[in-house]
């Protein structure tokens, strides 16, 4: 309930001195209207380099007066909007180009921020390999179990910009952070958004490798049943069996969604036999 109220809330444009924000709102003209902006230090959003040292930009000279501040970079490129009363939010320009997206209660760096500078290298698999670490500690192994080593490894590619093909790790990042921030609180993420950063994500996979990683598959099937998009589920599932059909996560939401009561035995007496000591299956 408390969630709903939330996302109820946040559809209300925010209003302050005649200014609107809500999504489609172009954020510069908005910042324009400003006669005298007063300059911030911001918290620590990100451990990105690139969201390092971020500015709010207010219309008064105490921060705590505004009701809302302007997000921006270091050099004063602005990526959003930040509500500074409760409950806080933040609305963000998505694709970099002054419009404002959806309203979220959590902090993501746009992507947009690191395509600027990027290298961008198809043949360069260290991204996938990472993923593919990422699922098998995480998502295939019979116990939750990510080691250091990986998680470095995965952490470095926020801060070393030499690294090929970073917008890929910030894209899985995000989409994490989303997830994790939502878990925390113990509330369920809003389904669309959600849906949103699983897709940019997977197209971005497939138009750089010509495949997607089975953990983006995995999130995505996730992510369509908390959408309550169950059909599109089912599909996506046997078509990603197709590529990945010895993952345990898929074949456990294969037997979840399953409409055929006899099919369904048949699966769980199936994943109880070969994959009794996964987490997952534990559950069942």
């Amino acid at each position: 309930m408390k969630l709903r109220l939330l996302l109820i809330f946040l559809t209300v444009s925010i209003c302050s001195n005649a200014q609107t924000f809500q999504e489609g709102t172009n954020l510069q003209a908005e910042y324009s209207k400003i006669s005298q902006p007063y300059f911030f230090e911001a918290p620590c959003y990100t451990s990105w380099i690139e969201g390092a040292n971020l500015l709010l930009i207010g219309d008064r000279p105490d921060q705590n007066d505004c009701d809302f501040v302007f997000l921006a970079l270091h050099d004063t490129t602005l990526i959003g909007v930040y509500k500074t009363q409760e409950p806080h939010y933040f609305i963000f320009d998505t694709e970099g180009n002054s419009i404002l997206g959806k309203p979220t209660a959590y902090f993501q760096l746009p992507l947009w921020t690191l395509m600027k500078s990027i290298h961008i290298d198809s043949s360069d698999m260290k991204v996938l390999k990472v993923l593919d670490k990422f699922y098998e500690m995480t998502l295939q192994d019979n116990y939750l179990d990510l080691n250091a080593a990986t998680l470095k490894e995965f952490n470095k590619y926020q801060t070393n910009t030499s690294l090929a093909n970073r917008h890929i790790v910030l894209l899985f990042y995000n989409y994490l952070s989303f997830i994790g921030q939502a878990a925390e609180g113990g509330e369920q993420p809003p389904p669309d958004i959600c849906l949103q950063l699983i897709k940019s994500l997977s197209d971005a996979c497939f138009s750089l490798y010509k495949k997607i990683p089975v953990i983006v598959r995995v999130y995505r099937v996730e992510a369509l049943i908390n959408a309550g998009m169950i059909d599109e589920a089912r599909e996506y599932i046997k078509n990603s069996l197709c590529f990945y059909p010895g993952s345990i996560p898929l074949m456990v939401y294969n037997y979840k969604l399953e409409s055929d009561n006899d099919m369904k035995k048949r699966q769980l007496v199936l994943l109880k036999k070969k994959y009794g000591s996964h987490w997952m299956v534990k559950d069942l």
